[in-house]
């Protein structure tokens, strides 16, 4: 994962207070992932480290594209991020649950913040990534479209003329599990009250 010295940062050199570090992020810190969903990008990242006695609370602010890929195409295309997002690094031994605290052992001299980075820029992706309106490879989706015709008429083609669409059938109100019908008598005598 990206070169070492510059995303590791040693921090017994440095004073209690405030310590700001950028770094710029493109392709070659994506591609030294072994998985990664980004294919490129054009990143700023503001980091300042405020360091304390007993912990660093690291504060990530996070701009620029990343190139993913489209869900409804599959061609590639840029998308903008922005965000920010903050780590406490506390000194100590003992395991945290938390994933937003990061212990730091009396050994260590340096904190690693590609990951978080990575981590951080992934979540500020959308759910769904897909092209601006009108700029998906049409291509592409004519494609798709052809494929899919092409499965659904081969599921059908397999199916036994004789098969039958399964159904389910209502359940008869003797059937009801007894704590639904307890709940359902709750909301009638509830609305009843109500009026």
């Amino acid at each position: 994962m990206a070169k070492k010295s510059e995303y590791n940062i040693g921090f017994t050199g440095l004073t209690d207070g405030k310590h700001e570090f950028t770094f710029e992020i493109g392709k070659t810190f994506f591609e030294q992932l072994e998985y990664s969903e980004i294919n490129d990008a054009e990143l700023k990242v503001k980091m300042v480290l405020e360091k304390k006695p007993t912990m660093m609370l690291a504060s990530f602010d996070i701009a620029g594209k990343v190139k993913v890929m489209c869900d409804r195409c599959t061609d590639d295309f840029f998308i903008p991020v922005k965000g920010d997002a903050e780590i406490i690094y506390k000194f100590g031994t003992e395991e945290l649950d938390d994933e937003n605290v990061i212990v730091v052992l009396p050994n260590e001299t340096e904190i690693q913040v590609a990951h978080p980075i990575y981590e951080f820029t992934c979540l500020m992706l959308p759910v769904r990534r897909i092209h601006p309106e009108g700029q998906c490879n049409q291509e592409m989706l004519k494609s798709i479209d052809q494929y899919l015709m092409v499965e659904e008429k081969s599921i059908k083609k397999d199916k036994p003329s004789n098969e039958k669409e399964s159904k389910v059938e209502p359940k008869n109100e003797d059937d009801i599990d007894p704590r639904w019908s307890a709940l359902k008598d709750l909301k009638k005598n509830n609305n009843k009250n109500k009026k």
